[in-house]
């Protein structure tokens, strides 16, 4: 019975870890935004997105509206790309899937929009 305990104890210590790496904290406004990726690195082509705003007392805001918006900046003979995706709410976090055309850096945006005021939290990410 001990091992067995010892065996799910690091098993779940190293889900953890793989779930810390895979999640960034940002601060927009009032809101801390927790955006986690499936995968990590994320990748050229489809990668889902899970995003929880908490509010200032730490509780999680399911009234606001949420853009994901991600881009690369335009380099020597090719332009900026640009895409804007909907976050759409299931349980208590918002949920979205960006699609990176190519790897490289993404500025990514999280745009939180409730009681008519919009914050945002910003990141970059390296797709592989």
């Amino acid at each position: 019975m001990g091992k067995l305990m010892i065996i799910v104890t690091v098993f779940l210590l190293a889900v953890g870890v793989v779930h810390a790496a895979n999640t960034i904290t940002k601060k927009a406004g009032e809101y801390a935004v927790e955006i986690t990726f499936d995968k990590n690195p994320p990748v050229t082509g489809k990668n889902n997105v899970d995003i929880l705003v908490k509010d200032k007392t730490g509780m999680a805001v399911t009234d606001a509206k949420v853009v994901v918006e991600y881009s690369m900046p335009a380099m020597p003979g090719m332009p900026a790309a640009n895409f804007k995706t909907n976050a759409g709410l299931k349980g208590d976090r918002y949920k979205a899937v960006i699609e990176p055309s190519m790897g490289g850096s993404w500025n990514v945006a999280v745009k939180v929009s409730r009681a008519g005021k919009t914050e945002t939290a910003r990141l970059t990410i390296d797709v592989k």
